[in-house]
Formats: structure tokens, C-alpha cells, sequence
């Protein structure tokens, strides 16, 4: 069953990402953008997590992961291997309403981990439902490739005209006008 993408603000929120790992680097790096604040916990990192904890930009705990590392967070990212962990984690999420994405794991997730591409306040997500991932990876890529280098100028252009005409049916078929325009569509 496909998923319903909904853009959610992040900004200040707790995200917790257990494991330490590359693609626990990887989940964070693409998180970094939206503003969370981000606790990562397990007992080895990589350099680049560390770098990051060294930067301020994430908090690092070193040690194994405990159920009241992710009691008031938001949203929980599982970069492990291990199912059971997963499993364990994603119920205690699940029960407490707290977003869940379990990597490579569906079954234990509350939502997908799109592949993204940002452009400033452009944001694109990709998803296969978390089926395949490898094949979300490549149509991100293809979309990257495929969008205008002036993208966020042409956005910027659109919202400043939007802000001079008023609000109704009228303005919402000339910003459709002109966003199809200026993208040569």
C-alpha cells in the first residue's frame, strides 16, 4: 500500500537516531537541513557523527541505547541491524505515537524515509513505499539532473510576485501560468 508524503516542519523538534553507523550519518546529514535537534545514541560513531557532536550540531550519547533515550521525542530514526532492537523500539514508538523509521526494516516503521532532493525551500520526497529503496535513490538522482540550476531564483521570483497580487482563483491560475512558464513547461 503506497504512503501519503506529508511535509511536516521539524524545526527544534527531538529527533532521536539510534546507531551510529554510516547510515545512521547518512539519515542524519538529510535531517540536518530541517532543523531538529538531533540525539544520536550508540556505543561507536563514525568520524563524520563525531564531527558533528564536536560541531554542536548533534548530541551524542556513547553507550548502548535504553527505552528513555526516545520517551518525549518525535521522531526516532533505527540505523541498526538488529531486528529484535528494531521491533522493540518501533512498539514502544508506535503505543506512544511517535514517528518510527526502522532503515531497511518497513515493517517497523510509522513512516518512510523519502529520498529527497532540496533546492533552499524546494523540497522533493521520493518513495517506493519502502519496497525499494535502490530505486527511489535513482529517480531522486534523475530529478536532481532534471530540474533547472535557477530553480530557487524562479522560486524566488514567483513568491515575490505572489505577495503583490491578492489572494483568490485569479491569483492562484496566474502563479500557475507563470510557474509553467518560467520552467519552460
Amino acid at each position: 500500500m503506497p504512503h501519503f508524503p506529508a511535509f511536516i516542519s521539524l524545526e527544534g523538534k527531538k529527533v532521536v537516531v539510534v546507531g551510529g553507523g554510516v547510515v545512521a550519518e547518512r539519515k542524519i546529514e538529510k535531517l540536518l537541513p530541517f532543523k531538529p535537534s538531533i540525539k544520536v545514541v550508540s556505543p561507536a560513531f563514525t568520524a563524520g557523527i563525531e564531527k558533528l557532536g564536536r560541531e554542536g550540531k548533534v548530541s551524542i550519547v556513547k553507550r548502548k541505547f535504553m527505552l528513555p533515550d526516545i520517551r518525549d521525542a518525535f521522531m526516532v530514526i533505527v540505523a541498526v541491524d538488529n531486528i529484535k532492537l528494531q521491533k522493540r523500539i518501533y512498539e514502544y514508538c508506535k503505543k506512544r505515537r511517535i514517528l518510527c523509521n526502522a532503515v531497511d526494516s518497513p515493517d517497523f516503521c510509522t513512516f518512510i524515509f523519502p529520498a529527497l532532493v532540496i533546492r533552499g525551500d524546494i523540497v522533493i520526497g521520493i518513495s517506493t513505499s519502502g519496497k525499494v529503496p535502490a530505486l527511489s535513490r535513482s529517480l531522486r538522482e534523475y530529478v536532481q539532473k532534471a530540474l533547472p540550476k535557477n530553480l530557487e531564483q524562479v522560486k524566488e521570483k514567483l513568491e515575490t510576485m505572489r505577495r503583490n497580487i491578492p489572494k483568490g482563483e485569479e491569483r492562484q491560475r496566474l502563479m500557475v501560468k507563470l510557474s509553467r512558464r518560467f520552467l519552460n513547461l
